[in-house]
């Protein structure tokens, strides 16, 4: 018999509050034991976990459900979602260093999705089908750019910062195509599966897609030393030229400037 939803909300907690200590505690013994901080990262990855904790004890507790036309809507659900998502993207970029336009695009993307998941739950029948195609359509834009815009500028920083984040990105890739999927499932789509599943299936979901994204970051935290020393001499730069082996001239990405 499959538990009720606010058991896995209470799992969910637990295991976010476990996986928020991970980053906090990598943060404080690096820095008492060489002495570099690297606080901005640490502290994005503890934002991940810990506005999802915060979001489990709301669900565990009942709080933060809405009536509408379609039934009650876990809006705290979705409020999770537009700040960790944009918080993962930013950890994204901080490793491959994009332009911040580029940047921002991928992270209003993430909001539409995450806006038009709202508007689908929401409402019902053909607007509730629509509004989840364009939420479908803008994912399709923000996997093209996770594929193929960021690895552009993640091709710049070395070798060690490349593999972590593309272990980052593949697990983010792979993981977030599922949460349509049980969306669509769910009583908010098909119906095929109870509250109690659904929330089972998300709590499985988060905690593989952000925990398992915390721990291999926090694992691979010996490129941010690499990452560090190799922008600081490109730190807030636009696009340079440089000679490449023919005479010829070639681009080098724009940095995101470090704190």
């Amino acid at each position: 018999m499959i538990a009720d939803a606010a058991v896995w909300a209470w799992l969910g907690f637990v295991a976010m509050v476990a996986g928020t200590a991970a980053p906090l505690w990598a943060w404080a013994t690096e820095e008492s034991a060489t002495g570099e901080s690297h606080a901005k990262y640490y502290l994005t990855l503890a934002g991940v976990t810990g506005v999802a904790a915060l979001a489990y004890l709301a669900m565990a507790l009942g709080v933060g459900v809405v009536s509408s036309p379609a039934g009650d809507v876990e809006i705290v659900r979705y409020v999770d979602w537009l700040v960790t998502t944009p918080l993962l993207l930013l950890y994204l970029g901080l490793l491959a260093r994009p332009s911040r336009g580029v940047l921002a695009g991928l992270i209003g993307v993430d909001v539409v999705i995450i806006a038009a998941g709202i508007g689908a739950s929401a409402t019902a029948g053909t607007l509730s089908w629509a509004l989840f195609g364009v939420g479908g359509v803008a994912y399709l834009a923000l996997v093209y750019g996770l594929l193929v815009s960021l690895p552009r500028s993640a091709a710049a920083a070395g070798d060690r910062v490349r593999a972590v984040f593309g272990t980052l990105r593949n697990i983010t890739v792979v993981l977030w195509t599922l949460y349509p999927v049980v969306w669509a499932l769910a009583p908010t789509g098909l119906g095929l599966v109870t509250p109690a599943t659904e929330m089972l299936v998300f709590v499985y979901l988060d905690v593989v897609s952000k925990i398992g994204f915390v721990v291999v970051a926090v694992a691979g935290a010996d490129a941010l030393t690499h990452l560090t020393a190799g922008g600081a001499a490109g730190e807030g730069s636009e696009p340079i030229a440089v000679g490449d082996a023919d005479g010829a001239e070639t681009e080098q990405p724009t940095v995101l400037a470090d704190d």
